[in-house]
């Protein structure tokens, strides 16, 4: 029987077909984002630009821009970058399967619309254009100018321009109804990249320095992306010895209770609207390899648990050393790891050993309670130290009591998260609840906290100036560190 060969064609229909993969907003930007980076020397810190710019008589869409100071692209280069499965780099995770940049801009422009790339690899030569959609057959230029838009840059090698549905920026957005303001939408995309790029913007460990820095501007009013990190009060750390083709890697666990206080003022001192919210969608752990946050509220894929209230406490963040490209996959579209890869299995077989803790907060404190006591009795055989103490008619158990052969009482409250003004306030009900219901004086009452910041001392300090109850000594509120008691 004969045979007929037939050639595969990548036509309008295939980049349609990319814009159909349910990617959000700021999964697309986040694969321009990756191209900017991996384009960047390594001897210079990257800079990228996201811009948002009006369109005239179009309120429904507008102007998104990406410029980015890295190399740029020559016409073999940019040749490459435009073919499905090519990647821009040979050796950069952030080029992992050669689909981010098509996908993106397919995605980004409605369904295969109109986009454009200008792009520059030395000062000496032309700058090089293309322009969208995608068909059969592109067309490279080589005589235009970068634009000379006044909220542009004054120096970067590559430009891209994609007009962008407001509504498809909406989709960065979490909870409440769809935002129409930039500056709104504007905060939860700065949420968004501040994780997923957190280890290149915060400080390096080794080299105690950041790799660059991304800017996100609406016109001529910029702002830079913070890192985000994962809002830990108490947490521990574990490492995991994993074998990946052939060579052993160490990996860092870290999990622990959320922190309010420090989500609430995570994002240049506002809060946190997407992640970390303390409630089931948002419980699990963050999956970083090298310095890209891959995977983020990871929990049901890890330990074959089902979600639940009992868990919105818990946080983490698994730490992955840069590895080269093929090892520890990713789906194409890079908004979840490929389950197919036999490494991904080993490791979520090692980190089974470590599930998540029900109840961590109440859990942890009880356990730092406990080591507390332990403590004091050791130092202080002669004191009566306890858990066990309640005042006020409901039986309001206190944290730690503890009463001196000398008759001095001085009351703890302990919290494995950053102090709140709350707080303060448990200890003075534990206060007046000893003078009025069991006529007992306390000396001291002290805070032991993850952290505090100079407000709520502050705060303490104003609340020793309030009047005691009737008859009773003046109040004496102090804040301490956990770690400075060795907690």
């Amino acid at each position: 029987m004969p045979s007929h060969k037939v050639p595969l064609v990548a036509n309008e229909g295939i980049f349609r077909g990319l814009a159909s993969q349910n990617m959000l907003f700021h999964q697309c930007l986040g694969e321009l984002v990756d191209n900017a980076i991996a384009a960047c020397p390594a001897s210079q810190k990257f800079r990228v630009d996201i811009i948002f710019s009006s369109i005239a008589g179009n309120a429904d869409r507008v102007d998104l821009y990406v410029a980015d100071n890295g190399t740029g692209m020559t016409l073999e280069h940019l040749g490459k970058a435009l073919q499905l499965g090519e990647s821009a780099t040979k050796d950069s995770r952030l080029n992992e399967h050669g689909f981010g940049l098509k996908n993106a801009l397919a995605t980004l422009s409605g369904g295969n619309g109109p986009w454009k790339i200008w792009t520059n690899a030395a000062k000496d030569k032309p700058v090089l254009s293309v322009e969208g959609p995608f068909s059969r057959e592109m067309t490279i230029r080589d005589d235009e100018n970068f634009p000379s838009d006044s909220f542009l840059p004054a120096d970067f090698s590559t430009l891209i321009r994609v007009p962008v549905k407001v509504s498809f920026v909406q989709t960065a957005q979490g909870r409440g109804a769809p935002a129409t303001d930039l500056s709104a939408l504007r905060d939860w995309i700065i949420e968004h990249l501040g994780v997923l790029y957190r280890g290149y913007l915060g400080q390096d460990e080794e080299t105690f320095d950041t790799s660059g820095v991304i800017v996100v501007s609406i016109g001529t009013n910029s702002i830079q992306v913070p890192p985000v990190d994962v809002p830990f009060g108490n947490r521990e750390v574990k490492y995991i010895d994993v074998e990946l083709d052939g060579k052993v890697e160490s990996i860092q666990y870290r999990y622990g209770t959320l922190d309010e206080v420090k989500r609430d003022k995570l994002i240049k001192g506002k809060k946190a609207k997407f992640y970390y919210q303390q409630n089931q969608p948002t419980q699990g752990i963050d999956i970083r390899l090298g310095k890209r946050v891959i995977a983020t509220r990871q929990f049901e894929t890890i330990w074959n648990i089902s979600r639940h209230n009992s868990f919105n406490d818990f946080v983490g963040e698994m730490l992955i050393p840069d590895l080269p490209r093929g090892i520890l996959s990713t789906t194409n579209t890079k908004t979840d790891f490929n389950l197919d890869d036999p490494n991904w299995t080993k490791i979520f077989s090692k980190l089974k050993q470590y599930p998540p803790v029900k109840e961590i907060r109440q859990k942890t404190e009880a356990d730092v309670r406990d080591k507390w006591i332990r403590m004091l009795k050791a130092t202080n055989p002669e004191d009566t130290v306890t858990d066990e103490r309640s005042v006020w008619p409901t039986g309001t158990r206190i944290d730690v009591y503890r009463r001196t052969p000398q008759n001095k009482i001085i009351i703890y409250e302990i919290k494995v998260v950053s102090g709140s003004p709350i707080h303060l306030y448990q200890l003075k009900m534990y206060w007046d609840g000893l003078v009025l219901d069991t006529k007992e004086q306390p000396s001291e009452a002290i805070l032991l906290v993850e952290s505090f910041d100079a407000a709520l001392e502050q705060m303490a300090n104003m609340m020793n100036q309030m009047s005691p109850p009737a008859g009773t000594k003046p109040y004496n509120f102090k804040i301490e560190r956990l770690k400075d008691k060795n907690l």
